[in-house]
């Protein structure tokens, strides 16, 4: 790869990047976003689950083994800290290696030790599996991806990737506008966001 400066990007015809949250995108807007895998100890979380009803949900695609994860992680947590009580849950949805099932997933373990994860954190299968286990999302093809779901169980956004601390004001801005959508999503009532669908 190639990197050139902003300003000589256009003299030399390099495309500009994708829009995060244009990249990937749900395929039908009208239908509730679903997921049923197991958490560490094997219970089956889904998505129609009593305590995931009215709220506002982020569903984030990742790893352990995942660099830009390990920058999302503790954003997230964050959030979770910040936001449950208005409403927000988080539920990552981790697609792991086969060797880590076989271990007793010790990196994963240690990974949300490390970032202080108290949300819930799903197995739902290898790195290859995710647009088999993730179908309704369209172009799932970046680590990590957050799912926005509004109260009304509807996806109203999906942001591909997420910029580190390293780039500087991307990471801000990204971390400005996963909040932005979050408290825009809080501020609406599940009756309010059926009416408007």
């Amino acid at each position: 790869m190639v990197a050139v400066k902003a300003a000589d990007a256009k003299l030399k015809d390099v495309p500009e990047p994708t829009d995060p949250s244009r990249h990937s995108s749900v395929k039908d807007p009208t239908e509730p976003f679903k997921f049923a895998f197991p958490d560490i100890t094997g219970k089956i979380v889904s998505s129609t689950d009593e305590r995931f009803r009215g709220k506002v949900v982020i569903v984030g695609i990742g790893g352990s083994w995942c660099p830009n994860c390990h920058d999302e992680a503790p954003f997230l947590s964050e959030l979770y800290k910040k936001y449950r009580a208005q409403g927000l849950e988080i539920v990552e949805l981790s697609f792991e290696e086969d060797a880590q099932k076989a271990k007793g997933y010790p990196r994963l373990l240690a990974f949300n030790k490390r970032y202080g994860v108290d949300f819930t954190v799903l197995l739902a299968g290898d790195q290859a599996d995710v647009a088999e286990k993730v179908p309704q999302i369209h172009n799932l093809n970046s680590f990590p991806t957050t799912i926005f779901i509004g109260r009304d169980g509807l996806v109203r956004g999906v942001h591909a990737g997420f910029a580190g601390a390293a780039s500087g004001v991307f990471h801000e801005t990204a971390k400005e506008e996963i909040a932005a959508t979050v408290e825009r999503l809080l501020s609406e009532s599940a009756r309010t966001t059926r009416a408007q669908q």
